[in-house]
C-alpha cells in the first residue's frame, strides 16, 4: 500500500531530477535562485554537454565565475569566447587573465594574434593586470606557433624599469619552449638582464639550451663581443669585467659546442679579466675534446696564474675525463703548492688531488696511496681522495659494482666516485644514474646530473621522466633552487642531443 502511495506522489509531483544528469543543472542556468548552484555542480559533473549553454549563459551575464567554470573543460568550443574575452583594461582584467589561461589548454591558431594583440598593450610597471601579459605568454608557449617569437622577443628585451620583470622571465622561458632560433639573440641578451634584484641567467640558459646547436655561432659572436646590442647593454649598465666571456662560455661548455673550441683556447692566451679564463676553462671541460687537454693541463701547472684559474682547470680535467691528464694532476697534487708572503697553500694541490681521485682508476689508487700517507696539510682531504679511489681499485670497470656503491654505500665520497665513473661508462650505467636521481645530498646531485647529461640523449625517454618528476617534486623548496635549476639545464641539454 505504502508503495502505491509513494508511485501517486511521483505522478502528481512529476519526475524526481537526476542530479548526476547534466540537464536537470542546465534548466536551472535561467532560474536566479539557482543559477550559481547550477554552474558549480556543471563543473563537478564535467559533461560536455554543458559546454554550450554555459557559454550561451556567459554571453548574457560576462560573469567571471561562468568564464571559470568553462575554462575548466578545456573544450575547443570554448575558443572563440575566449578570444572574445580578452579585451582588457587595468581595472578590469579578470576575465581576461582567465582566457588568456584557458586558449593554452585548448591550442588553436586562431588564439595568436588576438594573445599577442593582449601581450601588446601597454600598461604600468606594477599594475595587477600584467597578469594578462603573464598568462597570455604561457598560452603561446603552449600553442607553439613561431608567429609569437617576435613579440616575446620584445617584452625579454624591454628593460626592468619599464615593465615588470617577471615578464622578462616568463618571455625568456616561452621563447625555450617554442624553440626557434630566432629567439636566441634576445636570449644572449637575457643571461645578463637583472631587475629589481633579480636576474634571468638561468631561464635563459635553459632555453638556449632548448633550442641547441642553431644557438652556437650566436654564442661565440657575443663571447668575442661581436654583438651589438649586448655591447650596448654592457657599456649602460657596466658589466663587470670578464662577464660576457665568462656566460657564454658557461652555455657553449653546456652545449658541448666543438665549434668554440678555437675561441676557447684564444681566451686563455689573452689577460686575466674577471672570470673569463674560468670560463673558457668549463667549456673546454665539458666539450672534452682530448686536443684540448694539454690547454687545461697547462694552466694547472702555470705557478704565474691564479690559483683560483688553476683549481678551475683542475676541476675541467674531471670534467673532460681524459686519463692523459693523470700524471699532471698528481704532480700538482704533490708540489703545486701556492706561494704568498712566504707561506705555502694547498689549494691548487687539493683540487689537483681531488680531480685526479675523481678520474682515476684502480692503477691511480695504488699511485696515489703513498702520496696521500705522506701528506702533512691536508690530510683529511687527501685521506677522502683515497677513499675515492678505492672505490675505482674495487670495482674497476664493473658498473654492477660502482651502481651498488652509489645505491648504498654510507659515504658520500664513495657515491660521488662512483657517479663520475659511471658517467663515463655510457646507456649501460644510465639506470643507476637515474635512480640516484633524488638524492639530497649535492655532491652526490651534482655528480650524478653530470653524468645523466653525458650519457643521455633525446631518445632516453626514462630520463626526461625522471628529470621531470624530481623537478615537480623539489620545485617548491628553496634550498633545493640550485638543484632544480640544474636539472632543468640537464633536461634541456638532453633533449637538444641527437
Amino acid at each position: 500500500m505504502r508503495h502505491v502511495l509513494l508511485m501517486a506522489f511521483v505522478v502528481v509531483t512529476g519526475c524526481v531530477s537526476d542530479p548526476r544528469d547534466p540537464n536537470t543543472w542546465i534548466k536551472k542556468l535561467d532560474s536566479p535562485v539557482d543559477q550559481k548552484e547550477a554552474v558549480r555542480e556543471l563543473v563537478k559533473i564535467k559533461d560536455p554537454a554543458a559546454v554550450d549553454p554555459l557559454i550561451n549563459f556567459y554571453k548574457k551575464n560576462h560573469d567571471p565565475e561562468v568564464l571559470k567554470a568553462i575554462a575548466t573543460f578545456k573544450d575547443k568550443r570554448q575558443v572563440p569566447v575566449m578570444i572574445d574575452s580578452l579585451e582588457f583594461t587595468e581595472e578590469s582584467f579578470d576575465n581576461a587573465a582567465t582566457a588568456a589561461a584557458a586558449l593554452g589548454e585548448t591550442p588553436d591558431p586562431s588564439a595568436v594574434d588576438p594573445l599577442i594583440k593582449a601581450l601588446q598593450k601597454p600598461l604600468s610597471v606594477k599594475t595587477r593586470a600584467n597578469i594578462v601579459k603573464l598568462e597570455a605568454m604561457r598560452s603561446l608557449g603552449k600553442i607553439r606557433d613561431g608567429k609569437a617569437v617576435p613579440a616575446l622577443a620584445k617584452i625579454l628585451e624591454t628593460p626592468a624599469d619599464e615593465q615588470d620583470f617577471f615578464l622578462n622571465k616568463e618571455a625568456a622561458e616561452q621563447l625555450g619552449n617554442l624553440g626557434d632560433a630566432r629567439a636566441v639573440p634576445s636570449l644572449v641578451r637575457g643571461l645578463f638582464m637583472t631587475g629589481r634584484g633579480a636576474d634571468i641567467f638561468s631561464v635563459s640558459r635553459v632555453s638556449l639550451l632548448q633550442i641547441g646547436k642553431a644557438g652556437v655561432q650566436a654564442l661565440i659572436d657575443a663571447h668575442d663581443h661581436k654583438n651589438a646590442a649586448l655591447e650596448a647593454d654592457a657599456k649602460k649598465y657596466e658589466f663587470r669585467p670578464g662577464v660576457i666571456e665568462q656566460k657564454t662560455a658557461l652555455i657553449l661548455g653546456d652545449l658541448r659546442a666543438k665549434d668554440a673550441i678555437p675561441a676557447m683556447q684564444a681566451e686563455l692566451k689573452k689577460p686575466q679579466k674577471g672570470d673569463n679564463h674560468t670560463g673558457a676553462l668549463y667549456a673546454l671541460g665539458m666539450i672534452a675534446d682530448p686536443s684540448t687537454t694539454k690547454d687545461m693541463t697547462g694552466v694547472l701547472g702555470d705557478a704565474k696564474r691564479d690559483f683560483k684559474v688553476r683549481i678551475s682547470a683542475a676541476e675541467a680535467l674531471n670534467f673532460a675525463g681524459d686519463p692523459a691528464s693523470l700524471p699532471a694532476l698528481l704532480q700538482i697534487a704533490k708540489t703545486g703548492d701556492v706561494m704568498k708572503d712566504k707561506e705555502k697553500y694547498p689549494d691548487v694541490r687539493l683540487a689537483a688531488a681531488m680531480a685526479y681521485a675523481r678520474l682515476g682508476g684502480p692503477a691511480e689508487a695504488a699511485a696515489f696511496a703513498p702520496v696521500a700517507a705522506g701528506e702533512k696539510a691536508a690530510t683529511e682531504e687527501f685521506k677522502e681522495d683515497a677513499e675515492r679511489l678505492e672505490v675505482a681499485k674495487k670495482c674497476g670497470k664493473d658498473v654492477t659494482c660502482y651502481a651498488q656503491v652509489l645505491e648504498s654505500d654510507p659515504k658520500l665520497t664513495h657515491q660521488e666516485k662512483a657517479a663520475f665513473m659511471l658517467a663515463r661508462m655510457g646507456k649501460p650505467a644510465l639506470p643507476a644514474l637515474l635512480k640516484k636521481l633524488s638524492t639530497r645530498e649535492p655532491i652526490v646531485r651534482f655528480a650524478v646530473l653530470f653524468g645523466i647529461a653525458k650519457i643521455a640523449d633525446k631518445s632516453s625517454t626514462e630520463a626526461k621522466k625522471a628529470l621531470d618528476a624530481q623537478i615537480e617534486v623539489d620545485r617548491t623548496k628553496p634550498p633545493m633552487r640550485p638543484l632544480v635549476e640544474e636539472m632543468r639545464a640537464v633536461r634541456a641539454e638532453i633533449n637538444s642531443k641527437g
